[in-house]
């Protein structure tokens, strides 16, 4: 009986450190990851995201797509953190979505990233850091988005 109480009380114990261990970790945040000119991705990773089109399982292995990342810094870096990113670019003349992980200065604004500069190919539409997760993909930012590109659309129009 008494060796039955040193095992439980000895697992217990384990069970105890593993959770200690466990909330210790710094917490990695969760964002979506896919990019609207992959093959499978374009009915859910476009300017709008819509979870209900992302592809079952076995399709996404098969097109190599993995929609959800853990941002993890390897740096540990006391000035960097980890965004969920969501970008609309023209590139060469098509217009590309991507929602992925990126490591921004603490100090930089979540908008920062529209003043970032890009290649010289790529025209930089709308650009939006976050740090929640899965916040990359439309909901709030849908408004946010549709407020920077009316003026583009606008000044377009007014050259026509």
């Amino acid at each position: 009986m008494e060796s039955n109480l040193k095992i439980c009380f000895t697992g217990i114990c384990l069970i105890l450190v593993a959770l200690h261990c466990q909330a210790n970790q710094p917490r990695q945040l969760e964002c979506w990851h896919c990019s609207s000119e992959t093959i499978g991705a374009e009915d859910f990773c476009d300017v709008t995201f819509d979870e209900d089109n992302i592809p079952k399982p076995e399709v996404m292995k098969e097109h190599n797509i993995s929609v959800l990342r853990n941002c993890s810094s390897t740096t540990h870096s006391e000035h960097e953190r980890p965004v969920c990113r969501k970008t609309v670019e023209e590139i060469n003349g098509k217009t590309i979505t991507k929602r992925f992980c990126y490591y921004t200065n603490k100090s930089d604004s979540l908008e920062h990233c529209m003043e970032e500069p890009t290649e010289n190919n790529v025209k930089r539409i709308f650009c939006q850091d976050c740090l929640a997760d899965q916040c990359n993909g439309s909901g709030q930012q849908l408004a946010t988005w549709l407020s920077q590109l009316l003026p583009l659309a606008l000044a377009n129009a007014v050259r026509f």
